[in-house]
This record gives structure tokens, sequence and C-alpha cells, in this order.
């Protein structure tokens, strides 16, 4: 059960970085100047958000493998391909196409297919 809690954990922390990560990219002015966005990230709480998200991340997912397949982790980490997009339409207000819902309903059945046959 706690593999599933990390699971989660590592899919979440990912989400919400992911999220983090495109508030920061707002947050910074358009430069075509890397080091001039990357000093100015360096002052964007969300950018600070989306790393400790990241290290979350990374400390989850090595607990998660020490005791669960790569194939059926990594299957799941794909659900974030669902989460990011779909909550990008709530908090972004990005498109919500056909083309995006018949996407994510493939990922998501592939995703419990592969936990289906782990267990």
């Amino acid at each position: 059960m706690i593999n599933f809690f990390a699971l989660a954990l590592v899919i979440a922390a990912n989400v919400g970085g992911q999220l983090l990560f495109k508030v920061a990219a707002q947050r910074v002015a358009t430069e075509n100047n890397v080091a001039a966005m990357t000093i100015q990230l360096t002052t964007v709480p969300a950018m600070w958000g989306a790393v400790i998200l990241y290290g979350i991340t990374i400390v989850a997912w090595v607990w998660v493998l020490r005791t669960v397949p790569l194939s059926v982790a990594y299957s799941a980490v794909a659900l974030v391909f669902v989460f990011v997009p779909l909550l990008a339409v709530w908090l972004f207000r990005e498109p919500l196409t056909p083309q995006f819902v018949g996407g994510s309903v493939l990922i998501a059945a592939g995703v419990l297919l592969v936990q289906w046959q782990a267990h």
C-alpha cells in the first residue's frame, strides 16, 4: 500500500511541478537571453515551488523503484500527461479538444492495462 501512496505522490508532485513551471514561465520577461531568464527565475516563488516538488518527486520515485518493477511504475507516471493538460484547461484556460480527451482516455486505459497485468 505504501508503494501506491509513493507512486501517487510521484504523479502528484510531478503534476504540481509542471503547473508551477508554467506559472514561473509566465512571470519572467520575454527574453531570448537564457542567462537573463535564469537570473529572473531565481526570484520567482513558483519556480522554487516547482524545484521543491521535483525534489520530492525524486525521493518518492527512488522509494517506488525499490519494490515496483520499472515497467509498471513508469507506465503509471504516464498519467502526468493526462492530469497536467487537464488542469491547464482549468488553471490557464487552455483549450480542451476532442483529440486530447480521446488521447487521455487511451493513456488511462493503457495505464490500467499495465497495472492490471502487474497484479
